[in-house]
């Protein structure tokens, strides 16, 4: 792969990002219930009045209340900003999500220094970021968690609960499309990523293994994503 060949397929998939019809060109819909539940469940639970940040929403709003940050403009977004240099004061915000964000950032550490900083005292975090997935720039990526990494990067909070969100059928399945993409590429990073979306479709229903894979206790240990929800003390 080519920095050239690498530099336009992270074009292609931002311009597609920007686009809720067109955003599913970009791969396939990996399902996380559980990270989704959790979120839903933590908006609730703080109510319609809460001060709420998504950092790096990409084209979601999770609710009216919630404040959509990306480094570049999407249909949803409010704030254009970078999560190294968070433009809010102290104390700002009842909770922050981040989802699939931290991977692509030079320093997650000070990311969720910054998200420290923003959030009231007992204000939630709730982040979301890859285990066991293949190399997706947007336009970077650079680093993977285990459940223990994630819990050790958040150590300035109270763990509330962590673990796999999405499972290990989604992980071998990402896994292995981009591998027979690879294998019949001829060399072109363009021909391997068609083909992986072809193959990522076309077996899609194995998904749905994971709705009973991830009560399995260990499935963190194979887990494509994992989670880390946290209080600010």
């Amino acid at each position: 792969m080519t920095d050239s060949q690498s530099d336009l397929i992270s074009r292609i998939k931002w311009r597609l990002k920007k686009n809720r019809v067109l955003s599913y060109l970009i791969g396939c819909p990996y399902p996380a219930p559980r990270w989704n539940r959790c979120v839903k469940r933590l908006i609730r639970q703080l109510g319609t009045d809460a001060q709420v940040l998504d950092l790096g929403a990409g084209n979601r709003r999770h609710a009216a209340n919630v404040i959509n940050l990306e480094i570049e403009a999407t249909l949803e977004v409010d704030i254009i900003a970078d999560g190294h240099l968070l433009p809010f004061k102290d104390n700002a915000f009842d909770a922050v999500i981040s989802e699939a964000v931290l991977e692509h950032v030079y320093s997650p550490t000070r990311v969720v220094s910054e998200i420290h900083r923003v959030l009231k005292p007992g204000g939630y975090i709730c982040i979301a970021v890859p285990f066991l997935q293949g190399y997706h720039a947007s336009p970077h990526d650079y680093q993977r968690w285990t459940v223990p990494g994630i819990v050790q990067l958040c150590n300035a909070f109270s763990e509330i609960e962590s673990g796999a969100c999405a499972g290990p059928t989604t992980a071998l399945h990402w896994i292995f499309r981009e591998y027979i993409g690879l294998i019949c590429s001829f060399g072109n990073l363009l021909i391997a990523k068609a083909v992986s979306f072809l193959i990522g479709w076309l077996t899609f229903p194995l998904l749905f293994i994971d709705a009973l894979l991830l009560h399995h206790k260990d499935a963190h240990i194979l887990a494509s994503a994992v989670y880390f929800l946290g209080k600010k003390e």
